[in-house]
């Protein structure tokens, strides 16, 4: 892990001299020789650092901590030169930057290459008695290096496709993060299969749904950690049926520390779409949300038998309706108390040897990069007996070995991969987690172990993962943009099953979430402790903090405590709490409705997100704003702020101008109302984040900031007049001034050329004012749309939406649209097939939300030639039709509540393999032709659907028969 610090250090080392080549010549000499230094040590670590693994040497381990300490010094002495350098410029207007700079530099020059040519040099002497004491040791000369792993040099060929560059046009495709197309085709070809579970499945869809046969409400899922607990229960719980069968389900997972109340807290608010609670108003609530409806809970964690208890008290309902209450855990809790009845369902590892090489097989195939390019199940075969002596039956231990396998050469690779698994001194799996971990490239290592500062059962979104990695400075751009860098790692950790997607139901634009699972993490844990990566707060006993550079907040009961002494050398902090929020002021709207969609702002300790409302008082909003303010203070080296559920009163102190190297801060404190205008100091800002915020308006120096990569917000206000933002990448939920001097006007996204993603979104306080009904704005939606030649993602909410999306200049790369609003002044006949085919010629993904377009609109999208998942929601339709077309369309939704017809003829949508009816009128027929597998799945997946086209496709098969037989006769 050392040489991954190492490795950050040169980059850094390498943009002082690049920045100050000319003015700093002297310095630039003693960088060179720090970093001839680093580059050497860091190729040396690469062969020492894993033969702790090996063979534990304390010598080796007192070298590593000194060239750690070190290289630590190093990046201080970096950072300071940088914040005395931009703090000399910012202090200044930013029109006059490009004087100031030239001038700031010759006049700060002495001092600063004063104070940095002297650190070096001491560091540099240091080094080399660190490089001495290496000989004098004679360290890295034990025979047991020439058995030590040696790890990966760079990413996989699969990676670096999925990074693949336009040749054409030299920009870079962008990953699933903002389209969810991804370069794989289907999902489920990245989500990992569910083998050998047959019996338990079948038990567990018993108990779920056959109410009328048994009367045990709450299910036991237990389970050593990785035998495939919550794959197992997700399996059902995705299924149609769970949506038919239940009036309401929900799923939530969450890290260690919550009481019973909190985790009711959670699912009342998804359930009501954020409607506060009080603690002491719990019980009545549930019932009153829950009287006469059949529900389904799904809790994820691991919960004390007290809070246990507690929760069934407070779920003090009707347990005859055929609710069901599953509990996953790793350890048996105790039983409920009456009336509820509980079923146990253990989870143990395999016992059959087939089933274990069957999910290797699985896992092993499944879409991603391997080496066997032809005959695997022999190569398997093979190697069948080590498999199994390493795997010992554990699921999780089958994943990860095949993740590793699929990246080595075979079958020389292999057999130095079992080789060393039987040197290890461990336990098996966490010689196989050791060994998937050394084996990843050094620059690779940091980013993984970054999942370690987030509480277990924690998904978080791939994009703001890597704008994180970005901020720390753990990605070098390698001929194309940062981002495609941290996107192509990102694969590369899913590849090699080390980090998981989340599930299907999180499919949607800019939404995909990631995370780790809790074997994992624990191991990620101790070794981001043991290098000193990261410290993390999640308990009574502050630790000492005074050299820590990362600090993670997982603390619930005194979230401010770490908080309290100077924090000279942090560079990020993160917390992951449940967001807090006071009742609303008299209209005031609370934040879920300001915010959008439910649960999708917020990346915090439960699985499926919500904000929810405890009462505070204003004790905590001052402590919160003090710490706060101490903490900008004193730590000016910070480059990353991420701040879940912990309370920043309503505006951002002002010392947040003086941290100069701060790149990504994301807030979702739901009290914070407002920006400080100094934060238009912020030089290197690249990533800001307010949703799940009452923020509206920032200041408008803010976008003049020309590093800005990604601006995400709930119904942000864009001024009309913007700076030079070319590097803007992505602009989530905007809306226009409606004053129409303020306007948008037809140079408010000149300059944002790379643009990517883009939402607008109408204000929720303007009643049916349209954005669009002010002829600026709609000519600056048209004027952008024609410009915005690199957009992959448009999200269009508005009353009314001008039609120029579709008719206007060509969307070439544009692979996911959402529109709700009423699609204006469209051609009577529709669109030409051959337009639309033109203008959108890569579009996948399109949802149509009360667009109220015609039956001859949805046939002409037929001609769109990548088209995989349509959703249509609220557009009025009593029939729809599909006679021909949508030749790509795998995934079709209809939430139509006056629906009564809906047919496919069999040259239409050869390749569906999913049609979803959410809403429809009670007289609902659906009409297919052919399309067997199709039927085949309905049957398999809605009950409720099948009754209905069971009739009409059993009648339609009798005709056709007659009528051949009418023909033989």
């Amino acid at each position: 892990m050392a040489e991954a610090i190492v490795g950050s250090m040169l980059w850094k080392l390498q943009q002082v001299a690049s920045r100050e080549a000319r003015t700093l010549v002297a310095v630039n000499e003693d960088i060179r020789s720090l970093r001839d230094k680093l580059m050497w040590m860091q190729a040396f670590l690469r062969d020492v650092q894993p033969s702790r693994r090996v063979q534990p040497n304390e010598l080796i381990k007192v070298w590593l901590q000194q060239t750690r300490d070190a290289v630590f010094d190093a990046e201080d002495a970096v950072d300071q030169y940088f914040v005395q350098i931009d703090l000399s410029i910012s202090r200044f207007p930013r029109w006059s930057h490009t004087i100031i700079s030239c001038f700031a530099s010759f006049t700060t020059q002495i001092v600063v290459r004063c104070d940095l040519s002297s650190r070096i040099r001491l560091i540099n002497e240091r080094l080399e008695g660190i490089i001495m004491n290496k000989d004098r040791y004679r360290l890295g000369e034990s025979t047991t290096l020439g058995s030590v792993w040696r790890p990966s040099s760079s990413t996989s060929d699969l990676s670096e496709k999925i990074g693949r560059v336009d040749t054409q046009t030299g920009a870079a495709e962008v990953w699933s993060i903002y389209t969810q197309t991804k370069n794989y085709d289907n999902r489920d070809d990245v989500m990992l299969p569910l083998v050998g579970r047959e019996e338990l499945v079948n038990d567990l869809m018993y108990r779920l749904y056959k109410s009328s046969v048994n009367v045990e409400n709450v299910i036991t899922v237990t389970g050593e950690s990785g035998v495939g607990k919550t794959k197992l229960v997700r399996t059902l719980y995705d299924r149609k049926q769970t949506l038919s069968h239940f009036d309401i389900y929900e799923w939530v997972s969450f890290g260690p520390n919550l009481s019973a109340s909190d985790v009711l807290k959670i699912i009342i608010g998804r359930i009501t779409d954020g409607e506060e609670c009080q603690k002491d108003k719990i019980t009545d609530k549930l019932k009153e949300i829950l009287k006469g409806k059949k529900y389904l809970f799904v809790i994820d964690a691991e919960l004390s038998d007290s809070e246990w208890s507690r929760i069934f008290r407070m779920l003090d309902v009707d347990v005859k309706s055929g609710s069901r209450i599953v509990r996953i855990s790793q350890s048996p809790p105790h039983k409920p108390p009456p009336p509820y009845q509980e079923k146990r369902i253990a989870v143990p590892k395999f016992d059959d040897d087939d089933v274990v090489i069957n999910l290797f097989k699985q896992t092993f195939l499944t879409y991603g990069r391997n080496e066997l390019a032809e005959y695997p199940d022999e190569a398997i075969e093979k190697y069948r007996t080590k498999i199994l002596e390493n795997t010992k039956g554990l699921p999780l231990a089958v994943v990860l070995l095949s993740g590793l396998l699929r990246t080595k050469e075979y079958p020389n690779e292999w057999e130095t991969v079992f080789d060393h698994l039987k040197k290890m001194q461990s336990k098996q799996i966490d010689k196989i987690l050791s060994l998937c971990f050394d084996d990843l490239p050094y620059d690779m290592k940091s980013c993984l172990l970054y999942f370690a500062a987030l509480p277990v059962n924690t998904f978080i979104k791939a994009r703001n993962i890597v704008c994180m990695w970005m901020a720390e400075g753990f990605l070098v751009p390698k001929a194309t943009t940062v981002e495609k860098v941290g996107e192509q790692y990102l694969k590369e950790l899913i590849d090699r099953r080390l980090v998981n997607l989340a599930p299907v139901g999180y499919d949607l634009p800019g939404h995909a979430r990631v995370a780790v699972q809790s074997k994992v993490h624990a191991f990620l844990q101790l070794e981001a402790q043991e290098q000193c990566f990261v410290e993390i707060h999640n308990g009574d006993d502050i630790p000492a903090l005074s050299d820590v550079r990362r600090l993670s907040l997982q603390n619930h009961k005194d979230k401010y405590a770490a908080l309290s002494h100077p924090l000279p050398k942090l560079r990020a902090i993160l917390s992951n709490f449940e967001a807090e929020q006071e009742a609303p002021q008299v209209g005031e709207k609370p934040p879920n409705e300001a915010g959008g969609e439910r649960g999708g702002n917020v990346d915090g300790p439960c699985l499926y997100q919500i904000r929810y409302s405890i009462r505070g008082g204003n004790k905590r909003k001052k402590q919160g704003k003090s710490c706060v303010q101490d903490l900008l203070k004193h730590s000016r080296f910070l480059r990353v702020i991420h701040f879940d559920g912990l309370e920043v009163n309503k505006e951002l102190p002002a010392e947040i101008g003086k941290v100069v190297n701060l790149q990504y801060i994301r807030v979702t404190s739901c009290s914070l109302e407002k920006i400080p205008s100094s934060i238009d100091r912020l030089c290197n800002l690249q990533t800001l984040d307010v949703r799940g915020t009452m923020v509206r308006r920032l200041p408008d120096g803010f976008w003049k900031i020309q590093t800005l990569r990604h601006v995400l917000g709930d119904r942000l206000i864009l001024p009309k007049r913007v700076g030079d933002l070319r590097n803007l990448q992505t602009l989530k939920s905007i809306k226009p001034d409606y004053d129409d001097a303020h306007a948008w006007g037809s140079k408010t996204f000149t300059h944002m050329i790379r643009l990517l993603y883009l939402h607008i979104r109408r204000g929720k306080n303007q009643g049916k004012q349209d954005i669009f009904s002010n002829r600026k704005n709609k000519a600056a939606l048209v004027k952008a749309v024609a410009i915005l030649k690199y957009l992959v993602v448009l999200i269009i909410k508005a009353p009314s939406i001008p039609s120029e999306v579709f008719t206007g200049p060509n969307l070439e790369r544009l692979k996911a649209m959402e529109l709700v609003g009423k699609l204006d002044d469209l051609p009577l006949n529709g669109i030409r097939e051959m337009e639309v085919h033109n203008r959108l010629p890569n579009l996948k993904k399109l949802r149509l939300t009360e667009t109220m377009v015609s039956q001859e609109f949805i046939n002409q999208l037929g001609g769109l030639q990548f088209l995989s998942t349509l959703e249509l929601t609220k557009n009025s339709f009593r029939q729809l039709i599909f006679k021909d077309g949508f030749r790509s369309l795998k995934e079709l939704t209809v939430h139509e509540e006056a629906l009564n017809k809906l047919e496919i003829h069999a040259s239409a949508l050869p390749k569906i393999g999913d049609l979803d009816i959410v809403s429809h009128s009670n007289e609902l027929r659906v009409v297919i032709h052919g399309h067997s597998e199709l039927v085949e799945h309905i049957k398999a997946e809605d009950e409720e659907l099948f009754k209905i086209m069971d009739v009409i496709i059993t009648r339609q098969v009798q005709v056709e028969n007659n009528k051949e037989c009418d023909s033989n006769a």
